[in-house]
């Protein structure tokens, strides 16, 4: 890479780290929010159950509890939600850029060695096929783990439903 290539690349860094930067303040803000509705919630739910335990009226005082705990059970799945979909959909930005700065690299790298094969003797075509063979099973291999790291993903996401609707239905 020459100079012009290398400058160019980093003003291109640049601004991807500047739009990635945006999008994590905006996941902040959206999770911020969120728990600011929770804390609402919950200083709500606090002020009604001491004003039940000031009145002394212990029956209101567990009907607030216990349906306080099934929205609680609720508001924790939908955070569970919500905060899952800014994670993947943060991961899959970041998977795609760093797929993308891979590729280049391996442009790159395919490149120089086209380039030296002209330069070196005997055996530099089978060393640029053993180097683009390297890379290209780094690049699926990249692709495999982000498959991978989804399909945990949603396996937990599917235990912790199962497990809120086994908790909701003994409840029952």
């Amino acid at each position: 890479m020459d100079q012009k290539d290398i400058q160019a690349w980093q003003q291109e860094k640049a601004k991807e780290l500047f739009a990635y930067s945006n999008k994590l303040l905006d996941a902040a803000k959206d999770l911020g929010e969120h728990h600011l509705a929770e804390m609402q919630w919950g200083m709500k739910n606090a002020m009604e159950s001491a004003k039940s335990v000031a009145k002394n009226d212990l029956a209101k005082l567990r009907e607030l509890q216990d349906s306080a705990s099934k929205e609680a059970v609720k508001r924790a799945a939908t955070y569970q939600k919500k905060v899952k979909s800014v994670l993947k959909d943060l991961s899959e930005d970041a998977a795609d850029e760093t797929e993308k700065h891979l590729d280049k690299v391996r442009t790159s790298l395919v490149s120089w060695l086209e380039d030296a094969e002209n330069k070196l003797p005997n055996h530099a075509d089978k060393l640029s096929k053993v180097v683009h063979d390297m890379s290209t099973a780094g690049q699926k291999m990249f692709k495999e783990g982000r498959k991978i790291v989804n399909q945990v993903a949603d396996a937990a996401e599917q235990n912790i439903e199962e497990h809120i609707r086994k908790s909701s239905n003994t409840k029952k």
